[in-house]
């Protein structure tokens, strides 16, 4: 707890979810990456390294992953959380006035 990225506050992850992560990685062999993703919930997830993409790097590469949800209200929320999580990763790389109650 308490630590910090470029002056912006690392999120700390419940201790079930670590649990889980110490499980996952002995039941399946391989490196998993914990994830916290920017829906409404602040859901936190432990993924393999071939289910995750760099954000920001390509915007030919976002955008498309914006398109991927079949219903308009999926595609909102996937909208919602990618610009959160841009604005997070602007804030972490220039530590622009960030105020982390807006994200944490």
């Amino acid at each position: 707890e308490g630590l910090l990225h470029n002056g912006i506050p690392i999120p700390v992850p419940p201790g079930e979810v670590l649990k889980l992560g110490e499980w996952r990685h002995t039941e399946e062999g391989h490196k998993l990456f914990l994830v916290l993703f920017f829906d409404t919930k602040r859901t936190w997830q432990w993924l393999p390294r071939n289910k995750l993409l760099p954000l920001g790097m390509d915007d030919t590469v976002d955008k498309l992953r914006l398109m991927e949800g079949k219903k308009p209200s999926v595609r909102k929320s996937v909208h919602t959380a990618y610009n959160r999580a841009i604005l997070h990763l602007t804030h972490v790389r220039r530590n622009l006035n960030f105020t982390p109650s807006n994200f944490i």
